[in-house]
């Protein structure tokens, strides 16, 4: 029943991954007609009689868009600046005018990705009024738009992004500060655009979809208090230690020249929520009860990992009928899980008359990195999960309860894994092979753990997905027969 289990949740988590592929969404949002010169992007057409065509690109998914860009416009295409995440690279590229250039390994902004934004501002500020731009924005791609405001050097806006990074500040924080300081985020590549018309078609990568800070909003009107990102520098205790340069302009007041909303259009064609509804549907095809719970789940990894495990204790006493509805609704408004409805079904008898469940949730957490191990989020959530499980195994006899975290872009961390499996025994289990699985919590080296432990045969690999919707987080529950 366990390899069920775990065979279930991978194609549940894939059937999550397949429905926010890039070349999908832009095959289904993007239609141009050669002979017209009509191009429909979702709800909106555009006329592109006597019009020349860019594309510019960045993130985990933007050479699959861009691949499904060419293929629709073709030689109506002028020129195009793709930057990837290094090791992407196709060989079935379509178009000579659309060049690709890779770099950010391991997500973090280096030379190369540098370079390719300084071409990117390059090409923005030779367009024309006449000419149309169409971005490509997908996550990662703060990471691959790196262009650091003077006088700051990529080094210090990197050592800066990394700190906070570790100190555990959310990824709303870190690009509200990468906004700051950098030179083509927070709206400045439509600002610095000269043309008369500007559409971004746009994965999320971000809880809640927030357009300003999806890739750190390269075509969004920064709206920040311009002191935010230095307040947020503060409250990690990193100010002190900056260099002059980042002090400089983190206290910097200055407005920006008016933002051109009316030649701007962003489009969201993606999102974690298309991801949750997808795999809702896999787990109904595999005989699951699915119940989608958030798709905005963020917070500390222990912090949700006892939250799950708390939910699933509940869960299952309620099942087992240890507990009364009126019970289990009051405990259920202790839950603190961002976007966790209490309310989750019309009537709790339902879950009484199903048998087996699969809870669905969706967003990013963050990790306080203390050790020098290797690992990710959501390794390290299945791993803080189970030890959790550990605690409650007395009320959870009567189930098999496995956990899967995994990012949709296929990468949790600088490792080769999108992620791992948990399980109620996994702790039991893994002492029997000598592992002890609080060394690794503490070191935050889940990867090696899972590595190790029943042959690495829990660990998530996909490889790169090439597109980014944040994370899917899996709980089944089924009763033993």
């Amino acid at each position: 029943m366990a390899k069920t289990i775990v065979s279930d949740l991978i194609q549940i988590f894939k059937s999550g991954v397949t429905a926010v592929l890039p070349e999908n969404l832009v095959k289904k949002c993007l239609h141009y007609s050669p002979v017209t010169q009509q191009l429909k992007l979702c709800d909106d057409n555009y006329d592109l009689t006597n019009k020349k065509v860019y594309v510019v690109g960045t993130g985990k998914a933007a050479q699959n868009m861009a691949l499904e860009v060419e293929k629709a416009l073709g030689s109506k295409i002028a020129k195009g600046i793709i930057s990837i995440p290094k090791g992407n690279l196709k060989n079935t590229l379509l178009n000579s005018n659309m060049l690709y250039f890779e770099g950010a390994r391991n997500n973090l902004p280096d030379a190369d990705a540098l370079n390719t934004a300084k071409k990117v501002e390059d090409l923005i500020k030779s367009l024309g009024k006449d000419d149309f731009l169409l971005v490509l924005i997908s996550g990662g791609g703060s990471a691959l738009l790196p262009l650091p405001r003077e006088p700051i050097s990529l080094e210090e806006k990197t050592v800066l992004i990394k700190k906070l990074a570790h100190a555990g500040a959310e990824i709303k924080e870190l690009n509200t500060v990468r906004k700051k300081i950098s030179g083509l985020k927070g709206g400045q590549l439509a600002l610095k655009s000269r043309t008369a018309q500007t559409v971004a078609l746009i994965l999320s990568d971000i809880v809640g979809d927030p357009l300003d800070l999806i890739a750190s909003g390269p075509t969004i009107e920064n709206e920040d208090n311009p002191l935010e990102a230095l307040n947020i520098v503060k409250k990690y205790n990193l100010y002190e230690s900056l260099p002059h340069s980042l002090v400089t302009v983190l206290n910097e007041n200055n407005g920006l020249n008016p933002f051109p909303k009316e030649t701007v259009k962003n489009i969201i064609i993606g999102s974690n929520k298309l991801s949750t509804e997808a795999a809702c549907e896999k787990a109904t095809q595999l005989d699951y009860t699915p119940i989608v719970l958030s798709n905005i789940v963020t917070g500390n990894v222990k912090h949700i990992a006892l939250e799950y495990a708390r939910f699933t204790k509940l869960f299952c006493q309620y099942l087992d009928r240890k507990i009364s509805e009126t019970d289990f609704k009051q405990n259920i408004n202790d839950i603190n899980i961002p976007g966790f409805p209490t309310n989750f079904v019309n009537s709790l008898d339902i879950l009484r008359k199903n048998k087996d469940f699969c809870l669905i949730f969706g967003g990013e957490i963050t990790v306080e990195v203390k050790g020098t191990g290797i690992g990710g989020r959501n390794q390290q959530l299945a791993l803080e999960y189970s030890n959790c499980l550990f605690d409650m195994i007395n009320d959870l006899n009567n189930y098999n309860v496995y956990f899967l975290s995994a990012g949709t872009d296929g990468i949790d961390g600088p490792t080769d894994a999108a992620g791992a499996i948990g399980y109620r025994d996994l702790i039991s289990d893994s002492k029997q092979e000598n592992l002890d699985p609080k060394f690794y919590l503490d070191n935050n080296d889940s990867y090696n753990f899972y590595r190790k432990f029943k042959n690495g045969s829990l660990h998530i690999i996909t490889g790169h997905t090439n597109t980014n919707v944040m994370d899917i987080h899996l709980i089944i529950i089924k009763r033993c027969t």
